[in-house]
């Protein structure tokens, strides 16, 4: 077998179609700068022949050798000869030159100086201000090419570090958790052509620095008493807050309640630890202000009662006043001997403590009690005492001044300057009188007329009083 070597031409436009390779040597060829040195095997019926050269780009592409390869022929006649290294219509092109189609487009971009198209990347934005651990979405475009895949670096590495921050295939850079000591530069990167790319720079700055104040910041509350706390929040633009009770977010039943709005309600028994509202910043959560709550057992009820004892005669009324401490709820039911609103025979009341007794003496004593609506088993109590009427009577005499006199008139009043009313139903002869219509309690004011025989009647006497017990 004789082994010659050569290198093996093919024009540019191997990317349209392949087919025609020249040795070296081939007649005609006239610029063999328009020619590229290509890599290759062609198959003949009786030997094979791996040639060529790929250009830089591609062979850092494929990891391929840049060397002019040999063509190995079988020798004919006993003795080696050299068959012409032509392109035959029997040739068949192997996989490798199948491989040299596919991968053409990176020659023809790495040959732009030759009129081939070029690759140009642009990346938005250009310049970026993140804080630590925030993110900043960029975008790439590319042109002239058919791929507008970009691979996406941070400070010269893939994909970034956690030094430096970390870039998504997709764009989306995340910065570190502390500003690092160097500038940092995003890159977009063709992916045909790494040596086609944008940058975009990229300023880190520290988290903002966050206060949060609470308003009150102590509060002392029975159970079941409310307390509205007000935050504010300084050095970030969101102001909102998260409330927490002993950290748990909305607080529960067992330590208290907190509304998005700040309104604390205790809980209905004192808790077995003590209390904190924690206004928390919702854009910086290690920003945060306590306030802290003590919460107390209700103070005993109590109730008292006005008046606390009371004498009436039958039919009569007695206004009741109730007063209500240790509770907001000063409400009271009143009872009379243990009846709600008492009956008939021991007296009523009504709902605003007026207590009017029955029509004849109970056989038992009676009480009036107000009793606590909050607490029914805090109460007060006012004794009744209850009587049968006493007939009472005012007897009035006075003297005759003349003997020509008809008779007399009696007057009554309640007041010492009048009216006074009749109170005879007729002259009377005599000079005396009783009034048996008076009332217990009472004070009345009596004077009298003297009618002659013409019918004349006189002016009033002087004026008597009488008071009635």
């Amino acid at each position: 077998m004789t082994t010659t070597s050569e290198t093996w031409y093919g024009r540019k436009e191997i990317a349209d179609f392949i087919g025609f390779y020249y040795p070296e040597s081939t007649p005609g060829l006239q610029s063999p700068e328009s020619h590229v040195p290509l890599w290759g095997s062609l198959s003949y019926p009786d030997g094979h022949c791996t040639f060529g050269q790929f250009p830089d780009s591609v062979h850092a592409l494929l990891g391929q050798p840049t060397h002019t390869s040999f063509c190995n022929l079988p020798a004919s006649g006993g003795g080696a000869q050299n068959q012409p290294m032509k392109n035959s219509p029997s040739a068949l092109v192997s996989a490798v030159a199948i491989a040299l189609i596919l991968c053409s487009p990176v020659a023809y971009a790495a040959s732009g100086n030759h009129g081939h198209r070029n690759i140009s990347v642009s990346i938005s934005p250009t310049a970026a201000s993140v804080q630590v651990g925030q993110a900043q979405q960029f975008t790439a475009t590319v042109s002239g090419s058919g791929s507008a895949t970009v691979n996406w670096v941070v400070n010269g590495t893939l994909g970034g570090n956690s030094t430096v921050g970390t870039i998504s295939s997709s764009g989306l850079y995340t910065a570190p958790a502390a500003v690092p000591s160097t500038s940092v530069t995003v890159t977009a990167q063709s992916v045909l052509q790494p040596a086609i790319s944008a940058s975009a720079t990229i300023s880190i700055t520290a988290s903002a620095v966050a206060s949060v104040s609470v308003s009150p910041t102590s509060a002392s509350l029975q159970v079941s008493q409310s307390q509205q706390f007000a935050a504010q929040v300084s050095g970030t633009s969101n102001t909102a807050v998260n409330w927490l009770v002993l950290g748990i977010l909305g607080g529960n039943s067992t330590v208290g309640t907190i509304s998005s709005s700040g309104f604390y309600t205790a809980p209905a028994a004192v808790p077995s630890t003590s209390v904190t509202v924690t206004a928390q910043s919702a854009a910086i959560s290690t920003a945060s202000a306590n306030a802290t709550v003590s919460i107390m057992p209700p103070p005993p009820v109590s109730v008292s009662i006005s008046p606390t004892s009371s004498s009436l005669q039958v039919s009569q009324s007695q206004q009741f006043a109730a007063a209500v401490s240790g509770t907001t709820n000063t409400g009271v039911s009143w009872l009379v001997s243990g009846v709600l609103g008492g009956s008939s025979s021991l007296g009523t009341i009504s709902a605003a403590g007026l207590y009017t007794a029955p029509a004849s003496v109970p056989t038992n004593p009676v009480t009036v009690a107000a009793q606590s609506a909050y607490d029914p088993s805090k109460s007060a109590t006012a004794s009744v005492t209850i009587t049968a009427p006493v007939a009472h009577s005012v007897n009035l005499s006075w003297t005759d001044s003349t003997s020509s006199l008809a008779g007399f008139n009696v007057y009554r009043s309640t007041q010492t300057t009048g009216p006074f009313a009749k109170i005879t139903p007729s002259l009377d002869t005599a000079t005396v009188y009783t009034d048996s219509t008076v009332q217990s309690g009472q004070t009345y004011y009596y004077a009298t007329t003297a009618v002659d025989s013409s019918g004349v009647e006189s002016s009033y006497s002087n004026i008597a009083q009488a008071v009635v017990p």
